[in-house]
């Protein structure tokens, strides 16, 4: 009897012990796979770039009462479903500040006339925002964008109100 106890014991000891080392196994292959598909998920991301201007904000106007300043200005690579590179697609934020006193006039400030310069000598418009500002007050915009063509890269954006003129120097990293 003794011997049927001990035996039972034992087969049930190496049963468990087989039943574990493929437990492990299993758990080993669902880490692996997970790693695999986290690793894949960021290959599939698309390369972003950080951009600066110099200066960052312009004055505006006759008077210069339009005081404008470029905000969280970012940069991601655009691509086709093969990989290969279709430009880029630089988005900003312009935070237009009316200089007039209160009781002055209002401004209102549309993106369509704004060109970006590019290093290939081309000039691009923006897909466009407007944006009014009470005398003596602050706005945000929406999030303008331009698209670059691939192969190219900006250098400068020209803004443009009341007929007055000011260039901000870009530099893409």
């Amino acid at each position: 009897m003794k011997k049927n106890v001990i035996t039972i014991l034992l087969f049930s000891l190496i049963m468990t012990n087989y039943s574990c080392k493929g437990d492990k196994k299993e758990q080993e292959n669902q880490e692996t796979a997970t790693e695999e598909n986290a690793e894949s998920g960021t290959a599939a991301e698309p390369k972003t770039y950080v951009v600066t201007a110099t200066p960052d904000s312009v004055r505006l106007g006759k008077n210069k009462e339009a005081a404008v300043k470029i905000k969280d200005l970012t940069a991601i690579e655009l691509s086709n479903p093969d990989g290969t590179s279709a430009g880029i697609e630089l988005t900003y934020k312009l935070e237009l500040t009316n200089k007039n006193t209160l009781g002055g006039n209002t401004i209102g400030f549309a993106t369509t006339n704004f060109r970006l310069e590019l290093d290939n000598g081309n000039k691009i418009p923006p897909s466009s925002v407007y944006l009014d500002v009470e005398a003596d007050a602050t706005k945000v915009s929406d999030v303008d964008k331009f698209i670059i063509p691939a192969g190219a890269k900006p250098t400068g954006l020209n803004l443009f109100y009341d007929q007055t003129r000011a260039t901000v120097k870009l530099e893409i990293k």
